[in-house]
């Protein structure tokens, strides 16, 4: 997938990298953290590929509060890494699809804090 340079989100994304744990469809876990975060979704990085459109359960830890929520995987890109030995890992796009309005709203409240510089 290619960034064309056209920012299509309805939700502001902040930087905050917090603790992630992802359900798969298999009901395995990933534990990873958020590259960014916004009340639409997050950006994660994992090392192994998931099914686009594939749902998946999160659990978010956002300082002293986590989210439990369900997402959809709705883009994945393969990193690409110069040394040899490394280990695949996925650029992820997940669009929380069934979340309760206190949770998106508690991630609302964070990433304005961000973004204003009040956090």
């Amino acid at each position: 997938m290619k960034w064309d340079g056209v920012e299509k989100r309805r939700f502001v994304r902040a930087n905050f990298p917090c603790k992630v744990i992802i359900r798969t469809p298999t009901q395995h876990l990933i534990n990873t953290h958020t590259e960014n975060i916004g009340a639409g979704g997050v950006r994660i990085i994992i090392g192994e590929k998931l099914d686009v459109s594939s749902m998946v359960g999160l659990e978010i830890y956002l300082d002293k509060d986590s989210v439990k929520c369900e997402g959809k995987i709705v883009w994945m890109v393969e990193r690409v890494s110069s040394a040899e030995n490394e280990p695949f890992l996925f650029d992820t796009g997940i669009e929380f699809y069934d979340i309760n309005d206190d949770d998106r709203n508690l991630i609302t409240n964070l990433v304005e804090m961000i973004v204003s510089g009040k956090k």
